[in-house]
């Protein structure tokens, strides 16, 4: 526990980038269209940030579809967005499963029945991956 917060305490210093970030990649918010591919939608956290965050956070995401957290953090480690700056990426994921999980711990709010059950879930997927990239 002391090095996941101490992780998720080093993000601030990290977070800045020129890349232009969706913030909030899953699978609700991809369209896949036959012809043109994939689209994000429901770009309402876009910022700036560094090249990883999007990966990043889908990671998690990928763990949720029944991907082992083993050949994520692989993918994580050999990915051109997250293997340059995997301080980042940690820290990130770190941050991330952090706030998941503080949040799951909250009443569930009106008109989202099954969100603090998703974020549990997230939270592990979180850490699952983290415990893969730390060991």
């Amino acid at each position: 526990m002391p090095q996941l917060a101490e992780l998720e305490a080093s993000w601030p210093a990290l977070a800045h980038g020129d890349r232009v970030v969706h913030g909030d990649l899953r699978a609700d918010n991809m369209v896949h269209d036959q012809a043109r591919g994939v689209t994000f939608v429901d770009w309402a956290h876009a910022t700036t940030g560094p090249a990883c965050i999007d990966a990043a956070s889908l990671a998690p995401q990928l763990i949720l579809a029944g991907h082992t957290p083993a050949d994520i953090a692989r993918l994580l480690r050999d990915h051109p967005a997250t293997a340059s700056s995997p301080d980042t990426t940690t820290a990130f994921l770190a941050a991330l499963t952090g706030h998941w999980h503080h949040n799951a711990r909250k009443p569930a709010p009106p008109g989202a029945p099954g969100l603090r059950a998703y974020q549990h879930r997230a939270a592990g997927a979180g850490l699952a991956l983290l415990i893969h990239r730390l060991s």
